[in-house]
């Protein structure tokens, strides 16, 4: 029992194998922090996707009341007139580097393009039958840099 307590000096430390463990244990946690870090900005994705289809179904209801679509000429106008027409709350964007954009057609008040930036390029999202290029307000275009749109079916 004595040898239990009185140990000699340079005893003290960690062994190889300890040092090992620890250092496999803090790899393995380090890979799943940074796995679920990946699988943010596609749920991210995914609530922009929501509420672009949301807006979409909300200008569907402003037309079967109004006969045309509103001939707002940005997302901010548009949300405040589909609240004051309709009384819905309209989704905003949760961050100012994905804006969604809303662009009425300037040949017609029955057709428009709604739209958001996504964070992950997603080929089978971001290919409609919208065609490539076509403007979405003022900062988005549609099939290009992961761009996500819609309008009316």
């Amino acid at each position: 029992m004595k040898q239990l307590f009185n140990k000699k000096r340079g005893d003290e430390g960690f062994t190889l194998i300890e040092m090992m463990i620890v250092i496999a244990i803090i790899g393995i946690l380090a890979t799943i922090v940074i796995r679920s870090f990946a699988f943010l900005s596609t749920a991210r994705d995914s609530k922009r996707i929501s509420d672009i289809r949301t807006v979409q179904n909300y200008l569907e209801l402003y037309y079967n009341a109004n006969g045309s679509y509103p001939p707002d000429t940005s997302y901010d106008a548009l949300a405040k007139d589909l609240q004051t027409s309709i009384n819905v709350n309209v989704p905003m964007p949760a961050n100012a580097s994905f804006p969604y954009c809303y662009s009425i057609s300037s040949t017609s008040t029955y057709n428009y393009i709604l739209g958001t930036q996504l964070e992950n390029p997603n080929a089978l999202i971001t290919s409609s039958t919208i065609p490539i290029g076509t403007a979405c307000g003022s900062t988005l275009k549609c099939g290009q840099n992961n761009v996500y749109c819609v309008s009316p079916q």
